[in-house]
């Protein structure tokens, strides 16, 4: 009688047979997932060791036959490094400074002083959707930090399975974390001023700790004028700007002032020669008001060999962060506690203002545009904050109130 076929993923007969030196070894056919019957051994101490060993190994047996980038008993940290190193080489993928983001993201359930359940060690074949809940829920960060994180997750383990290194996603398999929908304000136009006058004043303080920030008023005016990105705003050379019209465009009534945003400042403090999104290299159109803090600019500033519009004191490039943190270290001051609009306020809260007056002046396409979004529904979504505009239909419903005699009823007062 001909042997009966194994079907994919089910195993024979299990074999035990004692070794000289009094061990135990159970062999049986495996059929993997390329349709191939293969036998596997595993061994014990005992006849029952070495059964119970070998059905332990079909139990996590994936039976996948990869190109070999990454395999079932490899670590969730080694599969981390090699999506990154695709990631760096592939067309398409997030830029460099995105992908320092997620690098940093990953730490919180990577590292065990982040988390109680890192994840790093773990073998993939062992990987399940509890585990990472675990790491994710003793991480102690925000929502939004676990959604980014999950995110990361997901699409690495995605590449394991293309790899077959696992059949399954268990990322995926975590439920999605619910971040509430809190639409950041921007500074009401109204308050600007008062926002303009204690970031002016704290930067010039005589008595303080720290260097003095004489930048910060002209970087926080360029921000409102442009709604550009901190970090492109910080990488914006004098050649980038033309506040003269060209010889050629002298007589030409239709020139105005522009700038041309092209790069953008890492967190690390270097200056790349590309944007966030494919629209972030795009030209801006300056007010008078901006093109007169530019002028006096240029007059002031000490030369630099980098022809940064804001340099440092030792010629470099301005961080990102440390602006970032300026601001942040403003708004917590107590005797700026009376400005309520200075509370939450940020290099993107003056990117919001700009988009919402651009929208109230022109449309959504506008502010998509002079914010370089690739998609109006991220401008609408996170940037413009519309005003309630009641619009008076009542003539049509009007029309629609019922046709009965009034009543004597006295009436009610809503």
């Amino acid at each position: 009688m001909a042997r009966q076929k194994l079907v994919v993923g089910t195993y024979g007969d299990i074999n035990c047979t004692q070794r000289a030196n009094g061990t135990w070894l159970a062999r049986a056919r495996y059929c993997d997932v390329d349709g191939v019957v293969r036998e596997y051994r595993k061994s014990g101490e005992t006849k029952n060791k070495a059964r119970a060993n070998l059905k332990a190994f079909f139990v996590e047996h994936t039976g996948t036959f990869g190109d070999g980038a990454i395999a079932p008993d490899d670590t969730v940290q080694e599969l981390l490094d090699l999506w990154f190193a695709k990631m760096e080489k592939a067309d398409g993928s997030p830029n460099s400074e995105t992908l320092e983001r997620y690098r940093y993201h990953l730490r919180w359930v990577l590292d065990s002083d982040k988390t109680e359940h890192p994840l790093g060690a773990y073998q993939l074949r062992h990987v399940r959707p509890v585990i990472i809940q675990a790491a994710l829920d003793s991480a102690g960060v925000s929502a939004d930090m676990r959604k980014r994180i999950r995110s990361v997750l997901v699409r690495a383990f995605n590449m394991a399975i293309f790899h077959e290194a696992l059949n399954g996603n268990p990322a995926a398999a975590v439920p999605s974390v619910p971040v509430p929908k809190v639409k950041k304000k921007p500074v009401a136009v109204e308050d600007l001023d008062a926002v303009r006058a204690a970031i002016r004043e704290w930067a010039n303080a005589e008595r303080r700790n720290g260097p003095k920030s004489v930048d910060l008023p002209d970087i926080v005016d360029m921000l409102i004028a442009t709604g550009m990105r901190i970090g492109e705003l910080l990488a914006l050379r004098w050649s980038d700007i033309e506040l003269t019209a060209p010889p050629e465009r002298r007589d030409d009534e239709t020139w105005f002032p522009w700038l041309m945003v092209n790069g953008q400042i890492t967190s690390k403090g270097k200056r790349v020669d590309y944007g966030k999104t494919d629209a972030a290299i795009r030209p801006i159109a300056l007010p008078d008001w901006a093109v007169a803090i530019l002028r006096r600019r240029k007059l002031e500033q000490p030369p630099n060999d980098i022809d940064a519009v804001f340099a440092s004191r030792n010629g470099t490039w301005h961080f990102p962060g440390n602006v970032q943190s300026r601001l942040w270290h403003i708004r917590h001051l107590d005797e700026y506690a009376d400005i309520a609009a200075l509370r939450d306020v940020s290099p993107h809260s003056f990117r919001r203002t700009v988009a919402t007056e651009i929208d109230e002046v022109y449309d959504a396409d506008a502010a998509k545009d002079q914010l370089g979004h690739t998609s109006k529904t991220v401008t609408e979504r996170h940037y413009i904050n519309r005003r309630l505009v009641v619009p008076d239909y009542r003539a049509a419903t009007e029309r629609l109130a019922p046709r009965t005699e009034p009543t004597d009823d006295p009436a009610i007062e809503l």
